[in-house]
């Protein structure tokens, strides 16, 4: 029995908390003890306590306003915490970029930093509306500080897509391997039977409501699909600039006469009924590590249609799903591969995602606990 313990940044409602989530399980029912430690209290998710231990390192992250001293307090503070514990750990896994900081300055033992994200596009992000010699400069600098981050560093990829781009933009770890994120079939299969009040004929989008999410393009590419079924939309707001992206979808909505058919549902904690009844499930991202989402529609043998975004959603849809993906940033494909989805589905059998069985990749992370 081993001692495996989890850093992430919170346990708000994004994909990579829930991927968490679902590992943990897993991870527990294999027989072994876990630890999850957040360093924000943020907890959108339900929470059985039972299941795992969980430690609350600071109210919301934030004890000092310099950024570097911040991170060198609450790398103190997770260490009082593990020595708390009075065990020996196995294995550490970090997840999200402010825990992968915050565990390199711990220097906790046998360490693994699991990237969830694409790094170029997260670097693209910080300099992508700045111009000449300023954009230079950020660009340098956020290509340095993830030089500096996991250079020589054991990194987990939840995509191959994810491993090859960290390697081409020139990031050297000291061992880059992939585990594709776990998920729990019974499970999701269990909660989807949930009852729920549900539109009798819709497809949907399970996003947060992040600019690069794209829902800008999915609301034009359904306007121009002419389906009869409803859009809903499901997800968070958790920066200010989702909020600000949120009010401009809902003006475009208005713009296109779409109030009636667009409908909005917010953040829930089991999407999954509403995944299960849709006719399709659809993602527009312009870039993904490995969606979640779309595993799991297709575990509940839901119609599926995708940007083919870099990273992730070619490593999904493969064989007959393949047609359904569509080039990034095209409306016109993305509506015409909705129609088609919804006129001539294809048959979802688990031959499509037998590779995403929670168990199997459980033992591979166990594999690594020393």
């Amino acid at each position: 029995m081993s001692n495996i313990g989890f850093v992430i940044d919170s346990l708000n409602g994004g994909g990579a908390e829930r991927a968490l989530l679902n590992l943990t399980k897993n991870i527990v029912e294999l027989g072994h003890i876990v630890h999850v430690f957040i360093l924000r209290d943020e907890i959108d998710y339900k929470i059985d306590r039972s299941i795992f231990k969980l430690h609350v390192i600071s109210e919301n992250g934030k004890i000092h306003p310099n950024k570097f001293i911040n991170r060198r307090k609450l790398a103190k503070m997770l260490l009082n915490k593990i020595d708390e514990q009075n065990i020996e750990f196995s294995l550490f896994v970090s997840h999200l970029e402010l825990s992968d900081e915050v565990t390199k300055i711990a220097q906790l033992p046998n360490l693994y930093h699991c990237v969830h994200a694409v790094i170029s596009k997260f670097i693209e992000s910080k300099y992508k509306n700045t111009q000449g010699i300023k954009k230079l400069r950020r660009r340098f600098k956020y290509f340095l500080k993830m030089k500096i981050q996991y250079d020589n560093t054991k990194i987990i990829t939840v995509s191959h897509g994810v491993a090859d781009d960290l390697k081409r933009f020139g990031i050297k770890p000291k061992s880059c391997i992939t585990i594709f994120n776990p998920y729990d079939f019974d499970y999701i299969n269990q909660r989807a039977n949930e009852e729920v009040i549900a539109e009798d004929d819709f497809i949907v989008c399970v996003a947060r409501f992040a600019k690069d999410k794209r829902h800008d393009l999915l609301i034009k590419a359904y306007a121009s699909s002419n389906i009869e079924q409803k859009l809903l939309l499901f997800g968070t707001t958790d920066k200010p600039a989702d909020e600000v992206n949120l009010k401009n979808l809902k003006n475009m909505i208005h713009a296109l006469n779409l109030e009636d058919k667009v409908i909005f549902k917010g953040f829930v904690e089991n999407p999954y009924p509403w995944i299960k009844k849709a006719k399709a499930l659809i993602l527009s991202s312009n870039h993904e590590a490995l969606s979640s989402v779309l595993i799991e529609s297709l575990i509940l043998n839901t119609q599926v249609v995708s940007t083919n975004c870099p990273t992730g959603p070619s490593e999904i849809l493969e064989g007959d799903l393949s047609q359904f993906l569509s080039p990034v940033d095209d409306a016109v494909k993305l509506a015409s591969n909705i129609k088609k989805a919804i006129d001539c589905p294809i048959e979802i059998t688990n031959k499509y995602y037998d590779k995403f069985n929670g168990k199997e990749i459980a033992k591979q992370y166990l594999s690594l606990a020393k």
